[in-house]
């Protein structure tokens, strides 16, 4: 059968969303794209044509599987209907934005070196955000309706891992349309309700928070463990990025959302209760609310923003006032002093001291070794390093590291 023009269609569509649907056969030669190079950095040994083409041998037809991996990426996979195993995959995707401690925890886990870290932090943040599942569901369905003749005529499945698709010969349940409507309105309804609050928070609108607070509560959070307490944790940390990223809109500078962020990640983990959790959600959402309201950074010059976010876009990067000065094409002398006349501080006291509340966010939220820090906030020298740790913080790293562990 044809489905070319449907195909692109949906392709075209999909990539206005900015997300790939890439169609996986013999000779597999896009293979590398489907991670964006991520399973690359971690596994450099890996046959990206061997890894595709087990699972699109493997995969059945009339499924649509929805992949969640190992590395936090999101993908749709369904069988196409040629003579030749063939698979249209689309992906990756994030649904949840990412922060640098999801980020520094992965790369934990998959021992990323510093000198590879901004590399893979890259990756990560050339994956695509998708804000309203539901859109991207229906999309599929209807072109999946097109193949198959009917909604009825295909079914769903959910894995943890791509590889699981070459053990799942057939589905664990039957497709049914009206329950998947009924869900989707459900979604569409709590995506409209957080769209709304993000952006009452995103412009520092303290008098309006009381009104929405109520309606970002743990009953809209989709249960997915057996533990409602931890579930209703990973709901806070969902609604703590999700805040993050609304401080972010808001213009507030990332220093001042770090120290909240992190400090509300250590509360939702000393919560005992759902009760404790809702609870402190709602406190997050006047704190950051307050956070843009006191310090949105609309205040400063295109030029400092843009020093600014260079500056927070890579601490382990040169910062010195020349390199900085020559990527935003200006005089050193002339942002020297203007970086002065609007942060109150020097490049350099900035720099160093946005450096060292990296190292204090580290020290707190990972289990990395001092030196490893240093090098991650861009201080290889572990002796300069422990000089303005100690300058700025009163403590040397170790002694801090102790504090903390007590």
């Amino acid at each position: 059968m044809s489905y070319q023009p449907e195909l692109r269609f949906l392709q075209n569509v999909l990539e206005n969303m900015h997300l790939h649907a890439t169609v996986l056969k013999e000779p597999y030669e896009n293979a590398a794209l489907h991670d964006h190079g991520i399973r690359k950095l971690v596994y450099p040994d890996i046959e990206y044509v061997t890894y595709i083409k087990n699972f699109c041998h493997s995969c059945p037809e009339k499924v649509i599987y929805k992949a969640y991996d190992e590395f936090l990426l999101n993908y749709l996979i369904l069988k196409l209907p040629d003579k030749e195993p063939s698979c249209l995959l689309i992906g990756p995707y994030t649904l949840v934005p990412w922060d640098e401690h999801i980020l520094l925890n992965k790369a934990q886990e998959f021992h990323i070196s510093p000198e590879v870290y901004p590399i893979f932090r890259k990756c990560y943040n050339d994956v695509p955000l998708v804000t309203d599942a539901s859109i991207l569901i229906n999309l599929v369905n209807t072109f999946s309706t097109t193949l198959w003749g009917s909604m009825d005529a295909f079914s769903m499945l959910e894995v943890q891992n791509i590889s699981q698709v070459e053990d799942s010969f057939a589905p664990n349940y039957e497709y049914d349309p009206n329950e998947l409507f009924r869900s989707l309105e459900h979604i569409e309804q709590r995506f409209r309700a957080e769209s709304e609050f993000m952006q009452i928070v995103s412009h520092g609108q303290l008098h309006k928070i009381e009104m929405y607070v109520n309606m970002i509560n743990l009953q809209g959070s989709e249960v997915r463990l057996a533990d409602r307490i931890r579930n209703a944790k990973n709901y806070a940390i969902i609604m703590n990025t999700l805040l993050r990223k609304a401080a972010e809109n808001g213009s507030v500078h990332p220093i001042h959302i770090d120290r909240v962020s992190s400090d509300f990640a250590k509360k939702i983990e000393l919560q005992t209760s759902e009760k404790g959790v809702s609870t402190l959600i709602k406190e997050m959402a006047r704190k950051y609310t307050l956070l843009v309201k006191n310090h949105s950074m609309q205040g400063y010059s295109t030029l400092v923003r843009k020093a600014l976010i260079q500056i927070d876009s890579d601490l382990s990067a040169d910062l010195t006032l020349r390199t900085l000065s020559a990527l935003l094409d200006v005089n050193p002398s002339y942002l020297s002093t203007v970086f002065k006349k609007e942060t109150g501080q020097t490049l350099t006291e900035y720099v160093t001291g946005k450096r060292i509340e990296h190292a204090i966010f580290l020290l707190n939220c990972t289990n990395m070794q001092i030196q490893t820090i240093a090098q991650y906030c861009g201080i290889p020298d572990i002796c300069y390093f422990t000089k303005k740790f100690k300058k700025i913080v009163g403590k040397s790293p170790s002694e801090y590291k102790n504090t903390i562990r007590h």
